[in-house]
């Protein structure tokens, strides 16, 4: 028998087991008892909140076989069948690999057709965001005219990616994570349910871990079984997730509020060398060093800083957090960890502004220096004035032999054109940076004569022995 892990298994079936998601849940719930459903809804929110698994539940909501409640039974064949995904008035489509517009076409042909066993047809889009401009376009037209039956439900991860126009014919939910408590209280629930024995600060550091995601929670809670032998202990949990040690925290803090420079580079060194991850660890300084900051400000004591510490602990803070985001694009992290470690050195030389004014230390701005001047661009200048003077002033300056010289610019034009444009001068002096003169040129044509007509010229003046008097062009 295939095992089935704790996310499958304990995947809310109704709207009383979702974590978090409070608001939506009531929203929801209401529109399905006041009989205000809407045709279309996005779901809106990052990976594993539960937005597919709502899309679930309403599709249980609309056609259980009791009927239309927000509390269906979970028994009856319908339900059954929507919770196996099997269910044949329920479509789950994933736009990421059916994401063009004979995708949704295929669906749009089968909303005209009424649901085969239950009231509703329920369009589960996952990863809407995906979609093609074309298959958006589709959409759209059933969107605007939705067959009656028929609910469309767009989950994404990336709202902002979804067009304007499907939006405003959706009614949009965002799923906000859920706390660190609620999520604590999901896998208590699970392993108790289970039978299996847990420690609760094992149970914190999973839902610290999950980033907010039940379903990433239930997963990680699942390994921590198996890693700690049909057990969920903090020891084990800590292996599992390459959390470092709490007294080896405790030393590089007590490090940092001693200003033991060598001492902290050398605790990245030791971790790096025996194989920790020290991207989890710095994390869990600037994690720490935000609490000790946070108790100090609040009349809280802590047990490493005092409250003369809170400005450098301040400064500290600002320049790890740098260190995190600018060791994301680098392979040795280790490097970039001990940098931010030796800036601390230099803190020493910021003085406090307080002190500055305190000593009347007076700050003169610095005079701004002139700047260039922006490189003249012809081509743009042209086409501002051909807006404005019309496209045949355009067109005579784009073939004119414009010229730049010490204090103006000289516009060489054929005579045909000259008075078009010192009519229209006002407007192209505007566009140009220095004065502008209009000057006529006598664009000559060279007479052009073909290969054949020359050698046949020369050949009568060889015969003849004579010369040519005139020439008539024809």
């Amino acid at each position: 028998m295939t095992y089935e892990t704790f996310a499958r298994k304990y995947r809310p079936k109704n709207f009383q087991q979702v974590v978090g998601q409070e608001a939506v849940v009531r929203t929801l719930s209401n529109a399905i008892k006041m009989n205000r459903i809407s045709h279309a809804y996005i779901f809106a929110g990052s990976r594993g909140l539960g937005k597919t698994t709502i899309a679930r539940i309403i599709t249980k909501c609309l056609n259980c076989e009791k009927g239309i409640t927000e509390n269906p039974c979970g028994k009856c064949e319908s339900c059954l069948e929507i919770e196996k995904g099997s269910f044949p008035d329920m479509y789950e489509i994933d736009a990421a690999s059916n994401r063009g517009i004979d995708d949704i076409r295929l669906l749009r042909d089968n909303v005209n057709y009424a649901p085969i066993k239950g009231r509703y047809k329920v369009y589960i889009i996952d990863e809407a965001h995906m979609l093609t401009r074309e298959a958006f376009n589709a959409l759209l037209k059933t969107l605007e005219e939705p067959p009656p039956n028929n609910i469309f439900i767009l989950a994404t991860t990336e709202l902002h990616r979804i067009p304007d126009t499907i939006r405003s014919r959706c009614q949009t939910f965002i799923f906000r994570p859920p706390t660190k408590k609620q999520i604590t209280e999901y896998l208590r629930r699970i392993l108790e349910e289970e039978n299996i024995e847990y420690e609760e600060e094992a149970l914190e550091l999973i839902a610290e871990a999950s980033n907010g995601g039940v379903r990433d929670a239930a997963s990680i809670l699942d390994q921590a079984v198996i890693h700690g032998g049909g057990q969920v202990k903090k020891e084990t949990t800590t292996q599992l997730l390459g959390i470092i040690p709490e007294e080896i925290i405790k030393e590089f803090l007590t490090a940092l509020k001693d200003r033991e420079i060598k001492q902290m580079v050398k605790i990245v060194e030791k971790l790096d060398r025996e194989g920790y991850d020290i991207v989890v660890f710095w994390n869990q300084i600037i994690g720490k060093i935000h609490q000790h900051m946070t108790k100090l400000l609040t009349e809280e004591k802590s047990d490493i800083f005092e409250k003369d510490d809170i400005e450098y602990l301040i400064y500290a803070n600002d320049i790890f957090r740098k260190g995190y985001i600018e060791a994301k694009g680098f392979f040795d992290k280790k490097d970039i960890f001990q940098l931010s470690i030796l800036k601390l050195r230099f803190m020493k030389n910021l003085i406090p502004l307080k002190e500055i004014l305190e000593k009347g230390v007076k700050y003169t701005q610095p005079e701004k220096k002139e700047s260039k001047e922006e490189k003249f661009n012809l081509q743009s200048a042209i086409l501002k004035i051909g807006k404005e003077a019309g496209g045949i002033v355009a067109g005579a300056l784009k073939k004119a032999n414009i010229k730049e010289e010490n204090d103006r610019f000289v516009i060489m034009v054929d005579k045909t054109v000259a008075d078009l444009l010192r009519d229209k001068i006002d407007v192209i002096k505007k566009h140009f940076p220095k004065p502008v003169t209009i000057e006529e040129m006598q664009i000559k044509t060279e007479r052009k004569k073909t290969k054949k007509r020359d050698e046949s010229v020369e050949k009568v003046l060889e015969l003849f022995q004579g010369k040519i008097i005139s020439y008539k062009e024809e």
